[in-house]
């Protein structure tokens, strides 16, 4: 099993690994205050509380295991799981950054084919862990952006944390074991939870916003190994569009290249979606009430939406779509730049 132990090893070929990558499932961040950050996620942004960690807490409302994790983990000390296997890499860069994007692939023999063309490529996978409710492959893009990608194992992921001690389900896992589950668990009819104290109530994480040193140099990542497909891609390739095969309309991420000495690479902001535009005003007039300041909107053709700062100064979205094909909307990423709280 190919293995590496810091970012500076993890070169990546144009190499067709391609990981059968489905959606975005979860963003994985490091916060300042662990309860200070539940707080927000959970009394204001509506996300349900699946489990607590050891350092973590984990908020799913139904989409997947967890749409989100808090890692409260203020040093680079490895995580270990519970056969002792490390579990963790040294990527911390204070709170509010990502530790890594969680993307869904179809199922684990599809997932397993992948880490076998890895394993004939300069493609290295850095972890390779069963976390209870999935199997999960870790890796470094070229900008030392953190990755997963997993498979689920069940549906009745609640039966396994159930609020408890989420850390305790994790131990190290052989990709080339046999046998491997054939079965799809992701499932195409979630049951969907709601925080009825939130002042928000969305589905779940839909996607997210990064900034790469290169478009032509993290492109080939995005779509040979992470395997997602090119949706759109400006003329002046200054950003592009990428979705995995569970999308029919819209995306999964936006890449924007770096030209802002003072935007860091990496992680900007995750979108998550709301079920309609009701939801969205309500959300909005409760806001309102409770004093809190929604720090930038947009109401056009292609979505309605607004942004919140959690307590690290990490932009948040709750959006309602309205135009899906971004194929059409050529300039709209400039939208998503950096903007003043």
């Amino acid at each position: 099993m190919a293995l590496a132990d810091d970012v500076t090893t993890a070169p990546h070929a144009n190499t067709a690994v391609r990981f059968p990558t489905r959606r975005l499932g979860h963003a994985n961040i490091y916060v300042g205050d662990r309860d200070k950050a539940f707080a927000f996620y959970n009394g204001i942004c509506g996300f349900d509380m699946v489990g607590d960690g050891k350092s973590s807490y984990f908020l799913s409302n139904g989409n997947s295991h967890h749409d989100f994790a808090l890692n409260g983990s203020g040093s680079n000390e490895p995580r270990v799981g519970t056969d002792g296997v490390v579990k963790s890499v040294a990527n911390y860069r204070g709170p509010g950054s990502l530790n890594h994007f969680g993307w869904e692939t179809d199922n684990q023999v599809a997932l397993v084919a992948a880490y076998k063309r890895a394993q004939t490529s300069d493609v290295r996978i850095m972890r390779s862990l069963h976390h209870g409710a999935s199997r999960a492959l870790y890796l470094f893009d070229p900008d030392g952006v953190y990755h997963e990608f997993y498979a689920d194992v069940t549906r009745e992921w609640r039966k396994i944390f159930h609020g408890g001690d989420a850390t305790s389900v994790t131990s190290g896992w052989d990709p080339l074991e046999q046998p491997v589950d054939p079965i799809k668990y992701w499932d195409p009819n979630p049951k969907w939870v709601t925080v009825e104290k939130a002042l928000i109530h969305p589905l779940r994480i839909s996607r997210t916003v990064a900034y790469v040193s290169s478009l032509d140099k993290l492109l080939p990542f995005y779509r040979d190994v992470a395997g997602l497909d090119l949706l759109y891609q400006a003329p002046d390739r200054s950003y592009a569009y990428l979705r995995g095969a569970a999308r029919q309309t819209g995306w999964d991420i936006c890449l924007i290249e770096h030209d802002d000495e003072d935007q860091s690479l990496g992680y900007h902001h995750v979108s998550t979606q709301l079920a309609d535009e009701r939801s969205l005003e309500d959300a909005e007039t409760k806001l309102k009430k409770a004093g809190i300041a929604t720090v930038r909107r947009f109401d056009d053709a292609r979505k309605r939406s607004f942004f919140l700062r959690d307590p690290d100064g990490v932009p948040i979205e709750f959006f309602v779509e309205r135009t899906p094909d971004y194929t059409a909307l050529s300039g709209v990423a400039r939208a998503e730049r950096p903007f003043a709280a």
